[in-house]
Parts: C-alpha cells; sequence; structure tokens
C-alpha cells in the first residue's frame, strides 16, 4: 500500500499472475479504506478479492503485465531494524531527518507531503520537519501521518499511540532515537514536529573501529582496519545475480554487509557454542567492559539506549548505530550479537547466499576509478589483469594459467570445465563460450574443445566481444544436460 506521488492518489498492491512468476498490480484507495488500512494494519472486508477477480479495472493505477514488473518510480518501504511501535506515513520522514536537502529521501518526504512540510537543516542536513494539520498548508492527509491520531487529537490518545512522553511539557516523545514533538491548540493537535537529536560520539576500542568503517569504501583504510580485528575474509557472498549486496564472512566471527562501494554493516556474533559465528576477541571489544558482560555493564558503558524493542538496543553515534541484542546468561542479560549500521539503512542477517568468490570482486569494481581502493586491491592480485577504458575498468581478464581459476568461483575444482561454473543456464552460449548476465556486467567463459576453461572475462555490457558463435539460451529448446555434455572430452 502506498501513494502515488505525482497525484497524491492512495494505492494497494494486488498480486497478479505474469508469466511464471507474479507482481502486484496498483488499484486506487479512497481515503477512508487507505486510513482504515494503515491503522489496522491490514485490508478488511472484499475489496481485494473483488480486484483481483477483474471487478475494479476501473480504478488500475498499474499492471505488471506490460513493459514492467513495477512502476518506474518505486520506492519501497524498508524494513526497520527495530519493529516499529507505530504504523503511519511519519516514517518516510523519520528518515529524511540528517539527510541532505537535495538526497533522495529528503526529496521523498518533500513529495510525500505535497510542498507543507517546513524544514530546518544545519552541516549534517535536515535538522527539523514540522507539518500543520489544519488551516492553509496542512499536511494532505493528516490523519495518515500517524495512524490513529490527527487534527484535534487530544493529549490522552497521543500517549495511547506514542506511549510516554520525554519531557516535563509532556507533549515530546521519543522515535528510534530522534523526537515527536506534538503542537496543542487548547487539547486539541494541530502540528507535529520531528526533530533530530545531537548523539554522543563514538566509543573507543575496537568497538569503534567497527562503526568508523560504516560508510567507508571496501578495502579503503577504515575498511582494513576494521578487517584486521576481523581475521582473514573467508567469503565474499553474492545474494543473486541481480541484487548488488554482498556478505563478506571472516574467519574470527565477524560478518560485513557491503554495497555499491561502501560498508553497510559490521555484525559480530557473541554467542559461543552455538552454530552463529562467535567474535573470538569478545573481551577486548568495548573499553572497561567486563566479559561475559551484562546490559547493565553496556550501558554504562555505552550509555542509554535511544530506542529499546524486547530484547534489542539501539544506540546512535551520528550516522552510525549500534543495536545489540540480548538474551538471557547465568548473570542476567547477556549480550548474544552487535551489529553496526548506518543509520537509515536496513540489513537481515538471513540474507540469501547464492554464490561466494573472487568473481563479486570483479563485478563490483566494473565501472569504477583506477582511484578506487577495491580496485586497486584486485589489481594486485595475481594471474588478473584490468583493462581500462579511460580511467574506468571495462573489463577483468583471469589469464590463460588458470591460477585464479580456483578462486573464481568457492568450490570450483582445479582444474575446471564449463559446467563446473555453478550460474544455471547461460544467457547465451555456443560450442565453446558461455555468457551470464550479472547486474553489473557479464562473465564469459571461454573453453577449449575438451571443455576445459581456457580463459574467463568480466566486463561492462558493451565489452562483450563481438562475432562470438552464440545463441540466446532459450528453455524449452535448450537443456541443462545438454549444455554439460560440451564439457565431455571428445
Amino acid at each position: 500500500m502506498g501513494i502515488e506521488l505525482s497525484t497524491g492518489r492512495a494505492w494497494v498492491g494486488v498480486d497478479q499472475q505474469v508469466g511464471h512468476g507474479s507482481a502486484d498490480a496498483l488499484f486506487a484507495l479512497t481515503d477512508e479504506q487507505y486510513l482504515s488500512t494503515l491503522a489496522a494494519g491490514w485490508m478488511t472486508g472484499s475489496f481485494l478479492g473483488e480486484c483481483w477477480r477483474g471487478e475494479h479495472d476501473d480504478l488500475l493505477l498499474f499492471h505488471p503485465g506490460g513493459a514492467r514488473f513495477r512502476p518506474e518510480q518505486w520506492f519501497p518501504r524498508r524494513a526497520r531494524m527495530l519493529p516499529p511501535k507505530l504504523a503511519g506515513e511519519l516514517w518516510w520522514h523519520v528518515d529524511a531527518l540528517g539527510e541532505p536537502l537535495d538526497g533522495e529521501r529528503a526529496e521523498l518526504s518533500r513529495g510525500l507531503a505535497g510542498g507543507t512540510a517546513r524544514e530546518t537543516t544545519d552541516a549534517d542536513g535536515v535538522r527539523s520537519i514540522a507539518f500543520r494539520l489544519v488551516g492553509d498548508g496542512a499536511y494532505p492527509r493528516p490523519a495518515a501521518l500517524i495512524a490513529g491520531l490527527t487534527a484535534g487529537s487530544d493529549r490522552k490518545q497521543a500517549r495511547v499511540i506514542l506511549g510516554a512522553p520525554v519531557d516535563a511539557s509532556g507533549d515530546v516523545f521519543a522515535i528510534e532515537g530522534e523526537r515527536i514533538r506534538l503542537g496543542f491548540v487548547g487539547d486539541g493537535l494541530v502540528e507535529v514536529s520531528l526533530e533530530r537529536v545531537r548523539t554522543p560520539p563514538p566509543p573507543g576500542g575496537p568497538i569503534g573501529v567497527f562503526l568508523a568503517a560504516l560508510g567507508e569504501p571496501e578495502q579503503g583504510r577504515r575498511f582494513q582496519a576494521a578487517a584486521q580485528l576481523a581475521g582473514e575474509r573467508s567469503q565474499r557472498w553474492m545474494a543473486s545475480s541481480s541484487f548488488g549486496r554482498r556478505v563478506l564472512v571472516f574467519t574470527d566471527g565477524v560478518e560485513m554487509q557491503v554495497q555499491d562501494d561502501r560498508v553497510l554493516s559490521v555484525r559480530l556474533g557473541l554467542s559461543p557454542g552455538t552454530t552463529e559465528p562467535s567474535y573470538r576477541h569478545a573481551a577486548e571489544l568495548v573499553p572497561g567492559v567486563p566479559w561475559p558482560a551484562t546490559r547493565a555493564d553496556l550501558h554504562r558503558a555505552l550509555g542509554a539506549p535511544v530506542d529499546s524493542s524486547g530484547g534489542t538496543d539501539l544506540h546512535r553515534f551520528g550516522h552510525r548505530d549500534l543495536l545489540i541484542g540480548y538474551g538471557v546468561g547465568p548473570q542476567g542479560e547477556a549480550p548474544t550479537q552487535i551489529t553496526a549500521v548506518l543509520s537509515g539503512v536496513s540489513i537481515s542477517h538471513g540474507i540469501h547466499r547464492w554464490r561466494s568468490g573472487d568473481f563479486t570482486l570483479f563485478l563490483d569494481i566494473l565501472g569504477r576509478a583506477s582511484s578506487n581502493p577495491l580496485v586497486a586491491h584486485v589489481r594486485g592480485l595475481r594471474g588478473v589483469r584490468l583493462r581500462m577504458r579511460g580511467d574506468v575498468v571495462a573489463a577483468v581478464e583471469l589469464d590463460a594459467s588458470g591460477e585464479r581459476f580456483v578462486g573464481f568461483i568457492d568450490g570450483l575444482p582445479a582444474d575446471p570445465r564449463r559446467k563446473d561454473i555453478p550460474f544455471g543456464a547461460p544467457a547465451e552460449y555456443g560450442k565453446h563460450d558461455d555468457l551470464w548476465a550479472f547486474e553489473q556486467g557479464w562473465v564469459h567463459v571461454r573453453a577449449d574443445a575438451r571443455g576445459r576453461i581456457a580463459c574467463i572475462v568480466v566486463s561492462i555490457a558493451d565489452e562483450v566481444p563481438d562475432g562470438l558463435a552464440v545463441r540466446p539460451w532459450m528453455f524449452g529448446r535448450d537443456h541443462m544436460d545438454e549444455w554439460r555434455q560440451l564439457s565431455s572430452p571428445r
């Protein structure tokens, strides 16, 4: 469910079958339908079923059976690192705090408010956002800003929705470490303001090193400092061929997630004896904290959390968050994991791990400048040659000696054949060549007459060699068993 920014119309998505998959068709909602669904968390009645059966095609705003599965301007709501305590459009505006005025999140907030928001800024970006709920320049959907509150709501209802206030006035509340300030005339709500809270400097010690790596380029100076505390990198996982996020697994119980040339998160397991990775140097993690530590110990060292949900505390240091999960230990509540994550970024520890290997490195440096730290790292690998276009990487070539073949994909044998590349059906293939399409570019594998891999090239889209004797893979015509037979000695 969402809002069409250009018109302000509310919509709901209804699953539709499209070929072998499915995607949402978008149907317009009345204001009443939108507000009631927002407050309840689900839509009651038969409307969704009626849309699915084609009874409301006059309300259809978008259907996925055309050229796209989703509209061109599609901004999905992010999953929050703490379970949200309230519903409403407010979360889009919370995510705009601390962002530059011309940043995507600030522009989305402005578009959702229809130009009615009053913003203040400082050196860090958007400092506060205020919304009138009544009169000229009022928020276009005042009852949708915070589900359960609207113009005229009283203080008692505000406390039901927002919990206990954090100041003596009784009109300021906390939300993920930020502040919601309510304005009343008499006992009726007329304004809602969001304000960013100044945070303490990050802690020292190893935990401070891990926090400092957030937002930094992979293989940059701060990344390398964190990696030295994490042990050797053992795997670099790709989630899927169309998703750019990577999971870096280190031998000392540390996992990082990186995307678009920056570190998004660092996760430290703290539960030895379980199947989860556990950080080997936990006793040195937070200066002055005895180990095993309790929740109270970490509160004394890091300060009180800015927000909590059940067994998880949120600490904020500028644009960097620290989420600490707790379980029951012999001395009380004990930390089970610590995740450092950029504020406003959502990560999942259960992210799908599809394939791991150096090919993820090679894809990620395509189109990047020679000065990029990750490019410099790959340039230093033996058996690898970079082909540049101007100052950016156009292709990565593995030489015919096969020195890098084994590490190209984890699990590849020492003398690999084309059938050993575990990417599934190639996008195009021929007697000697296979091409797989990825988000950043192509992987081209050339095999000799006996099916042994002779060379591998990872390239941006327009660097694929011309004149290859290949044809597109067509399901129904082409079969994996027949393709694998191309690797058999002849």
